[in-house]
């Protein structure tokens, strides 16, 4: 039998991974009703057409780095897309199953190992695409989106580190 603290745990627990989950939903639904907007920015950004823009010189020490075919781009897009689809699934599952723990439906260690997994899936969307921008060396005209996944990083780290001491 649960002590009343353990289910308030739970429900917090639940309520932050359901957060996250409802964040990337909704970051996913932009992605399909403005479509080819968010894939002719991604389509930028891999051929880092605002750098060349800033600086003509850098084009030859770049030329290694860009991704000019619009078929690799696409894909890419895909399957970030695809990537975010299935973590926000996981999302969600691991925030229900943290609520059913609650009620004893699902074992309490079970949820918190799945709600792990799904946040590092949310931690490494971010990372990820951090990544990718200090690869092609694209900071220029993208530095909201900079802003805005450094934030979701922290967000997801933060995340993980109270599921893990809670």
């Amino acid at each position: 039998m649960m002590e009343w603290y353990q289910w308030i745990v739970l429900f917090c627990q639940s309520a932050v991974v359901a957060l996250e989950a409802l964040w990337l939903t909704v970051a996913i639904r932009n992605h399909r009703n403005k479509s080819t907007c968010k894939e002719d920015e991604f389509d930028r950004i891999l051929s880092l057409d605002k750098t060349k823009e800033r600086i003509a010189e850098i084009d030859n020490d770049i030329s290694t780095q860009r991704t000019i075919n619009l078929e690799t781009k696409q894909r890419f897009f895909r399957r970030l897309v695809t990537a975010e689809i299935i973590v926000a699934v996981l999302l969600w599952l691991a925030a229900l199953f943290l609520f059913l723990g609650i009620f004893g439906v699902v074992a309490g260690g079970f949820a918190n190992t799945l709600a792990h997994i799904a946040v590092l899936g949310f931690i490494t969307i971010w990372a990820g695409l951090l990544i990718a921008s200090q690869w092609y060396r694209n900071k220029d005209g993208i530095e909201a989106a900079q802003q805005t996944h450094f934030f979701l990083l922290i967000w997801g780290i933060l995340t993980l580190i109270y599921l893990s001491v809670s």
